[in-house]
């Protein structure tokens, strides 16, 4: 089999595409040649992909684990005679599979469930993904007067005008601010005229700021603005998360507001996550610097480090960040990494707009894994059900979390 036949049976294999036939052939082929040679293959197309999710060490060893432990990847194909080849064989397969894991990305730990699949009435209940789609790019605009715009039922274009800003609707762009020149006119702190951007839960949105500072909103985030940045300083208001690349201007500083915590930028890259209902505020920096305060407490960040601040206190911690999980939202995946249920149902919910309930306690239990989050919640509910001693079940927009 040459290399391009090999990617594409894969390709087929994890999109669950591949007529029987193929996917007789492709096992067999995986289990009867040199495993070097299929690795040596499958990692220069793994090389291609540039910004695609990645492994940590910690998950590598989870999905070797699950492999091991699975009863059907050994009941996939027929046994050797002899232990030794047996062992052999079993060798070979495991890193082989690890190494297709690797491949697929979004769709590890489930390399065999095409076949031999296993009836479990414990398992999800199975619905169409249809009926909880993703989240897509959908908000509403809170103009000055109080009027409310729903972006994602109006055509692109012009949307209004507030002095000599005016607001536009652009595909692909999000919401933009163009400030026109006046000359004549002089910008002063009681001309400024706020607008809103909102993300309900299921939504996101970009914003390009009258300065030309863009800025991503996640999910049930909300930005506060000025259609003209009046004076010395470009103050913003976030609740929610949000990723900001700033603009440009040493005479005129940058500060994003949340509660009673300020991020001072010059011109830079970050993200911040401050949701009402999460225990602490993160602010991760991925170019420039910024600077955090809160009450009396400072603190000046570099790129790859993070600052977390509890709710409860002042106190600022600083580390070394993983900006892969921080932006997976914005590059449109889900990453987790050694999290518990709960955190994780808690983006879930946001992105997918459900209600999730527990009955049992979780807390012992541990996930990690990277998922789009273009796909329906079904097949990453059942990833996660094949992972952990977890299980779910869906009724209408509820989630149940069961033991």
């Amino acid at each position: 089999m040459n290399k391009d036949k090999l990617e594409r049976l894969l390709q087929q294999y994890f999109n669950n595409t591949i007529t029987d036939t193929d996917c007789i052939e492709l096992l067999d082929y995986l289990r009867n040649n040199d495993s070097d040679e299929i690795a040596k293959t499958i990692d220069e197309r793994l090389l291609m992909l540039e910004e695609g999710p990645e492994f940590n060490r910690f998950q590598a060893k989870k999905v070797l684990e699950r492999i091991k432990s699975d009863s059907r990847f050994i009941r996939e194909t027929e046994e050797p005679e002899d232990s030794k080849s047996a062992s052999k064989w079993y060798s070979n397969w495991i890193r082989v599979a690890v190494i297709l894991v690797f491949f697929s990305a979004v769709s590890f730990y489930f390399l065999f469930n095409r076949y031999n699949k296993v009836t479990d009435q414990n398992d999800l209940t199975k619905v169409k993904s249809s009926q909880i789609l993703p989240g897509s790019a959908k908000a509403s605009l809170t103009l000055a007067n109080g009027k409310v715009i729903l972006l994602d039922s109006v055509a692109d274009g012009m949307l209004t005008k507030s002095g000599r800003t005016v607001v536009n609707k652009a595909h692909n762009e999000g919401l933009v601010y163009n400030a026109q020149a006046d000359n004549n006119r002089t910008i002063a702190h009681t001309d400024t005229i706020y607008n809103t951007l909102s993300t309900p839960r299921g939504g996101e949105y970009k914003v390009k700021l009258p300065d030309g500072t863009n800025v991503w909103l996640n999910s049930s985030s909300s930005l506060s603005y000025p259609v003209e940045f009046a004076g010395n300083e470009r103050h913003v208001k976030l609740t929610g998360e949000a990723y900001f690349e700033v603009a440009k201007n040493r005479n005129k500083p940058f500060y994003v507001h949340v509660t009673n915590t300020y991020v001072k930028v010059l011109g830079t890259h970050f993200n911040i996550a401050a949701y009402n209902d999460d225990a602490e505020l993160t602010t991760t920096l991925l170019e420039g610097s910024v600077q955090i305060s809160k009450n009396n407490k400072q603190c000046l960040l570099k790129p790859g480090q993070q600052a977390v601040i509890k709710n409860n206190t002042d106190l600022i911690n600083v580390s070394e960040a993983s900006i892969n999980q921080v932006m997976a939202w914005k590059n449109g995946y889900f990453v987790f990494n050694d999290d518990n249920i709960n955190a994780i149902m808690k983006k879930l919910s946001r992105w997918y707009d459900v209600d999730v309930e527990y009955q049992g306690s979780f807390e012992n239990q541990r996930f990690g894994g990277t998922f789009y989050r273009s796909k329906g919640i079904t097949e990453l509910l059942n990833n996660l059900e094949k992972i952990g001693k977890v299980h779910f079940k869906i009724t209408g927009r509820r989630i149940i979390v069961m033991q």
